[in-house]
């Protein structure tokens, strides 16, 4: 079984809630590949509007307001009350890591289709973003934020058990240094970057 999930938090993460499960019900409304480009914009840049999404997405505005009314109904995101303006509305997640691959919703063949379409969907945006950092990171990004960067990969043998631990566990530091990060002030002259953090394991034999 493949334990799955797709973080949708906005990079402000805690040690605070652990994936939360979804229904098949919800994880089905997910399931549209804008819903999915959608919610992947929000929370690698933030809140957005619906005219800003359908920019960054090249979709209409008409199309993106849609959508995030589907996305609202299902809880996976809420209205900015404090961005919003009488002319737009601006949007944000409103929920942190969601399990999109779980056994219950293997169970169903549309649950296992549904789990698939987003998971698929979502590790391509990831993967694009990994893209466009290593062709264009260089003429971007100054030396410390690239020295601070890491594309790394490694291969070992494991049983699922030793597997399970080391994800557990690097999971578990991501969140621990997200949170100090949060609660630490930046250092005076420092830049803070929007980051994507990516962490792959899984077998190949």
């Amino acid at each position: 079984m493949l334990d799955a999930a797709v973080d949708v938090s906005d990079g402000a993460a805690s040690t605070g809630p652990l994936p939360t499960s979804v229904d098949l019900e919800s994880l089905k409304a997910l399931a549209h590949p804008l819903r999915v480009r959608i919610l992947h914009v929000l929370t690698t840049r933030g809140p957005q509007t619906a005219s800003s999404l359908a920019a960054a997405l090249g979709e209409s505005t008409g199309s993106t307001s849609y959508h995030l009314r589907q996305l609202e109904a299902k809880g996976y995101i809420a209205e900015d009350v404090d961005r919003g303006t009488a002319r737009e509305r601006w949007w944000r997640r409103s929920i942190d890591e969601v399990e999109v691959w779980t056994k219950e919703l293997a169970e169903a063949p549309e649950g296992r289709a549904a789990s698939a379409t987003v998971l698929g969907a979502w590790t391509a945006h990831d993967s694009a973003l990994l893209t466009a950092f290593v062709v264009g990171g260089e003429d971007r990004y100054d030396e410390p934020t690239l020295d601070a960067a890491r594309v790394s990969s490694r291969s070992a043998s494991l049983t699922p058990a030793q597997l399970r631990t080391l994800t557990r566990d690097v999971e578990a530091l991501i969140r621990e240094r997200l949170a100090e990060a949060e609660a630490a002030p930046a250092a005076e002259g420092a830049t803070a970057h929007r980051i994507q953090i990516q962490f792959h394991a899984f077998p190949i034999d």
